[in-house]
């Protein structure tokens, strides 16, 4: 599963929150790379399409001694079709909360921004606990 460097730029501009900062603008990093390997919301999404997977390849196993070899081929391109946009539909749905998650930890520790952990050339808070806190 991934979120995209393009998805998550556009978060960066969602996520930021206009408040007066005291000694210059209060950036946050979130290393998505981290949420994606750590976070149970991730993981179990990952778990999901896994399971789904070895469903479909055991359910062509069986059906494999039994079928003509085209119409083997035609489940498995209808199979691949199903698992594609499972993926999407769960990236989809991680792309979001993820988002969610950055944009509620921005406002609460007065963020006016958050960039991508790697792609931020200066400092900044490192949010990315927090994140994987609300993504449980």
């Amino acid at each position: 599963m991934s979120v995209s460097a393009s998805g998550f730029a556009a978060l960066v501009l969602t996520a930021a929150l206009l408040t007066s900062g005291c000694l210059g603008p209060r950036i946050g990093v979130v290393d998505t790379r981290r949420v994606l390997n750590e976070s149970v919301k991730a993981l179990r999404y990952q778990k999901q399409l896994d399971e789904r997977e070895k469903l479909m390849a055991a359910d062509l196993a069986l059906l494999t001694p039994r079928m003509r070899r085209e119409e083997i081929e035609a489940r498995r391109a209808l199979y691949l079709r199903e698992l594609q946009e499972m993926k999407r539909e769960l990236e989809t749905r991680l792309d979001r909360e993820l988002r969610e998650a950055v944009a509620q930890v921005a406002q609460q520790r007065r963020l006016q921004g958050v960039f991508v952990k790697g792609n931020t050339p200066l400092g900044g808070t490192d949010i990315t606990g927090e994140v994987l806190e609300k993504l449980k």
